[in-house]
C-alpha cells in the first residue's frame, strides 16, 4: 500500500496503486453511514462515492482499489495532479449529514489528494 496521509489530511498516492484511508472518532452509539468522494479541480466527481456502514463503530476504513485510483489521471506534462476529497457522516435515525474535516484544518479548507503518475503498470 502506497498511500500516505500527512497531519493536515493531505493524501499522496501513485495513480493505480491501492491503499486504505481510516476515519476515526465516530460516535459508536449511533447508526452511521460514512461516504468518501473525490473531485477534480472543476468539482467533477471522479468515480463513484465510496460508502461504509459504521453502525456501533468508532472507526472505519475505505479501501481504494487500483481501478479506483487509476481514474486519477496525471497529465503527461505535469509531475503530479491535485484532486480533492470529502468525507460525510450520515445518521439514519435523524437523517442528519455532517461533512468531516481533518483536525488540523479549518472550515472551508480543501482536502487535497496529490496524485503522482504510475511508475509501473503491474497486474
Amino acid at each position: 500500500m502506497s498511500i500516505e496521509i500527512d497531519e493536515k489530511g493531505t493524501i499522496s498516492l501513485y495513480q493505480g496503486d491501492s491503499g486504505e484511508i481510516i476515519v476515526t472518532g465516530l460516535d459508536s452509539t449511533k447508526s452511521l453511514v460514512v461516504y468518501f468522494a473525490i473531485q477534480n479541480k472543476n468539482r467533477k466527481l471522479i468515480g463513484d462515492e465510496l460508502k461504509v456502514v459504521a453502525s456501533n463503530k468508532d472507526s472505519i476504513s475505505f479501501f481504494l482499489t487500483p481501478d479506483y485510483t487509476d481514474l486519477l489521471e496525471v497529465p503527461m506534462n505535469k509531475p503530479f495532479e491535485i484532486y480533492y476529497y470529502g468525507i460525510k457522516v450520515c445518521e439514519n435515525e435523524t437523517k442528519s449529514e455532517d461533512t468531516l474535516f481533518v483536525e488540523n484544518s479549518t472550515y472551508g479548507d480543501l482536502n487535497q489528494i496529490i496524485v503522482y503518475p504510475k511508475k509501473v503498470v503491474g497486474l
